[in-house]
């Protein structure tokens, strides 16, 4: 709705019309970009240095990464645009397959008792689903996107998103699901393919690279957008690195740290994001109240 409501203008003809309440949205999209990218980068490191390059210092994976992210959101929205639709039906080809091995794993016994959960319990889970699938949505305040198709690739994002939870629980049950760091890819590990294919999973999680890439890509973009036009890509260069660094020294393999991040951020997501969509709303309601005048 906000985006519809959007339309052509720019966030700098947003913020624009109200000074105080477009520098506070402004801000606020800015500590949300940083967060989004904090997230990915966090989510990027810990799958790749605990299941693919074990023995990797963590610098050695984050400098290829983090360069081709800066090249690819220096580049601008057209750069971004091109990646996403190039990599998008490879990542859903290769979520198609994923789901499509595990269903011979189910246990349907792990979906049992059924409507037991309290509706408290069902709308902090609500809630926490939404935190997380909508959270980097709001980075495409940045576009001037049509809403018919943004709504059909956050629908289709969003069933997948759904699908992948309940083969996840289907395999490996409640209990276990709490156990993992990564139950997703400790599904994948359980993928044979015709029988005799084993060990796939690395290749069937480059999905999730992918992912990761495009809105880590577009939260840097959004960060050197946000920052004043002066040295503004330096000093997004020097966010990206402060991040690195803090993700390398203080939340390498800090298990409480990523406990709280794992708890907490759904639910801080959940509230910026609102918080944000309630500011632009009103930014873009009062632009056209005074076209209308």
């Amino acid at each position: 709705y906000v985006i519809h409501n959007k339309k052509e203008q720019s966030l700098e003809q947003i913020f624009a019309k109200n000074k105080i309440v477009g520098m506070i949205t402004k801000i606020l999209f800015l500590v949300a970009s940083i967060i989004i990218l904090a997230y990915t980068l966090l989510t990027y490191k810990t799958f790749v240095s605990s299941f693919l390059l074990t023995t990797t210092p963590v610098f050695m994976i984050f400098l290829p990464w983090i360069i081709l992210l800066i090249y690819a959101a220096f580049s601008g929205l057209p750069m971004i645009h091109k990646l996403a639709s190039a990599l998008f039906p490879i990542s859903l080809v290769l979520s198609f397959l994923s789901i499509i091995s595990v269903v011979g794993n189910f246990d349907f016994l792990n979906f049992l008792p059924i409507l037991t959960t309290t509706p408290s319990s069902m709308l902090m889970c609500i809630i926490s689903f939404a935190g997380i699938s909508a959270f980097p949505g709001i980075l495409t305040l940045h576009m001037n996107a049509n809403i018919k198709n943004y709504a059909k690739f956050y629908l289709l994002a969003a069933v997948s998103i759904v699908i992948a939870i309940l083969c996840i629980n289907g395999v490996f049950g409640e209990v276990l699901v709490n156990v993992f760091r990564f139950p997703e890819y400790m599904v994948l590990k359980q993928v044979k393919l015709f029988d005799f294919i084993e060990k796939i999973e690395n290749i069937l999680s480059i999905a999730w690279a992918f992912d990761l890439f495009i809105t880590s890509a577009f939260s840097i973009y959004s960060i050197k957008t946000l920052l004043p036009q002066k040295k503004n890509g330096l000093v997004a260069i020097v966010i990206v690195g402060i991040v690195a660094i803090v993700i390398d020294r203080v939340l390498d393999f800090n298990y409480i740290y990523e406990l709280f991040l794992y708890y907490a951020l759904p639910y801080i997501s959940f509230g910026l994001a609102i918080i944000i969509l309630l500011l632009f709303l009103y930014l873009i309601k009062k632009k056209t109240s005074k076209n209308s005048i």
